[in-house]
């Protein structure tokens, strides 16, 4: 036994290699292994401590803590290995020399390796990807839940599990949908028969977004018309989402909802044509104009429309119908379509509180509202044609009424944005909503008081207050020079 132990001694401690007054053992190869081996354990736990239990009560975001844990625990391994070497007594030349040899090799055989640590230290400093952003890569969509040194790991949708080389998200394009947030533009895409009339296509696509309830109204949905394709009319839907990470969520809802709004409003998707030709096109049938009624149905198009919804009037011709819109021609509606959307109220539904925001402009396109005043019995009554809201919105405070309406009623609601755009677009506009306040007088001794209590008032305003409103139109909404 003590001749096997002496041999086994001998063989670990004979020189491998000789580099001056240092030698490699195997006896120091291993003892470093076993360094290396603690130290990785060591340092891995201190890594989950420090990124779970210390930096998340610091309020860090995700990928921030998994970085700084990262590169602290690979650091710590470091020092730990040195340290512990030091204690045990290896000679830090054979250590050295160790390191020289595998650097050898590094060199010949394990240049990917190489590459892959050098892209991973990069990727942890830079932050650039960092732990729980959605990125796409290469088609391939996904979560990303572990940077090392060497791989990134990428969770799927679909719960599969993704490890890439860091010098390929390195090297290669990669699309950060949260870089800055999990909010973002999402397109959606929709294509129509040729013959569809555009504007009620711009106003079905609009009012689903308004429909679909995962969609942001931070910015306001937009319809463009991308091009005219070989069998159809190309339109892109830009919704704003919360989460841009749950797009597809988003997309099915809206697609499901876009399809209904489309056949309520008798429009078909795009669908190939094909025209056949026959070399001698004067024996492929040979029938009298008899026979005419009996073959004419292989022409008709098949209905794919459901009557159980009236086919609804479009929006445009709605406005066309009100005074201050009449004039206007096909590409002016067009205008007024994209900037707002169709609601619809019961009789009884409220349209807004008192003291909610005032976030919209309102035209009243069919039916009636009413409002009450504070101290005040007879409510006022508006109809179609009128519009209601642009107090609020036109100083950015709290709405001072209650409206509500008073049979089933339709009214066309437009954003901050779309105020302005149609100011600008609509000069008379400037005259009508400072006539309608001059009948609001009520509204006006309501707004008097609120604007008081907040200190917008001024001398202005008490020797005209319809003269003050027009110069606070002005100055909001009137286009800017440069």
């Amino acid at each position: 036994m003590d001749g096997f132990i002496q041999t086994l001694d001998q063989v670990l401690n004979t020189p491998l290699l000789n580099f001056g007054n240092a030698s490699l053992t195997l006896s120091a190869i291993a003892q470093f292994f076993l360094i290396v081996l603690i130290a990785l354990l060591v340092s891995l736990g201190f890594k989950r401590i420090l990124a779970n239990q210390i930096l998340s009560r610091l309020g860090l975001k995700q990928g921030t803590r998994e970085s700084i844990a990262t590169i602290t625990s690979y650091s710590l391994a470091t020092v730990l290995v040195l340290i512990l070497l030091q204690a045990i007594g290896v000679n830090l030349a054979s250590v050295a020399v160790l390191a020289g040899s595998l650097g050898i090799g590094i060199g010949f055989g394990l240049q990917d390796i190489t590459r892959n640590f050098t892209s991973g230290i990069a990727m942890l400093v830079e932050r650039k990807l960092k732990v729980g952003d959605f990125i796409e890569w290469e088609r391939q969509t996904g979560y990303i839940v572990e940077i090392s040194l060497r791989s990134t790991v990428i969770r799927t949708i679909t719960q599969r599990h993704i490890v890439i080389p860091n010098s390929n998200l390195i090297g290669n394009q990669v699309i950060n949908w949260t870089y800055n947030d999990t909010k973002g533009w999402v397109p959606v895409t929709v294509c129509v028969a040729h013959e569809s009339d555009p504007v009620v296509v711009i106003e079905a696509l609009l009012d689903s977004a308004y429909l679909e309830e995962t969609v942001s109204y931070e910015f306001p949905p937009e319809v463009y018309l991308t091009g005219f394709g070989e069998n159809s009319l190309d339109f892109v839907l830009w919704i704003w989402v919360e989460r841009v990470d749950l797009k597809h969520k988003t997309e099915s809802s809206l697609r499901f909802i876009i399809d209904q709004n489309l056949r309520q409003h008798r429009i078909r998707l795009a669908s190939p044509r094909y025209d056949l030709w026959h070399r001698n096109p004067n024996i492929v049938m040979q029938a009298s104009v008899d026979d005419y009624e009996e073959q004419a149905y292989v022409q008709q198009a098949v209905p794919t429309f459901s009557d159980t919804y009236p086919k609804p009037v479009a929006v445009r011709d709605l406005l066309r119908q009100l005074p201050y819109f009449g004039d206007c021609n096909t590409l002016e509606l067009r205008k007024l379509v994209e900037i707002g959307h169709r609601r619809r109220l019961d009789a009884g539904e409220v349209l807004y509180k008192a003291g909610d925001p005032g976030d919209a402009f309102y035209i009243i396109l069919l039916g009636a509202l009413k409002y009450s005043i504070d101290g005040k019995d007879q409510p006022t009554i508006m109809r179609a044609g009128q519009f209601i809201g642009e107090f609020s919105l036109m100083l950015g405070i709290p709405r001072t009424v209650t409206v509500t309406a008073i049979e089933d009623t339709t009214v066309f609601a437009i954003s901050p944005q779309g105020f302005k755009q149609i100011l600008h677009s609509q000069p008379r506009l400037y005259d009508m909503i400072v006539q309608e306040m001059a009948r609001h007088e009520a509204e006006l001794v309501q707004q008097n008081r609120r604007l008081r209590e907040l200190g917008l008032i001024t001398q202005d305003y008490d020797k005209n207050p319809v003269a003050w409103m027009q110069k606070q139109l002005e100055k909001l909404f009137a286009p800017q020079t440069y």
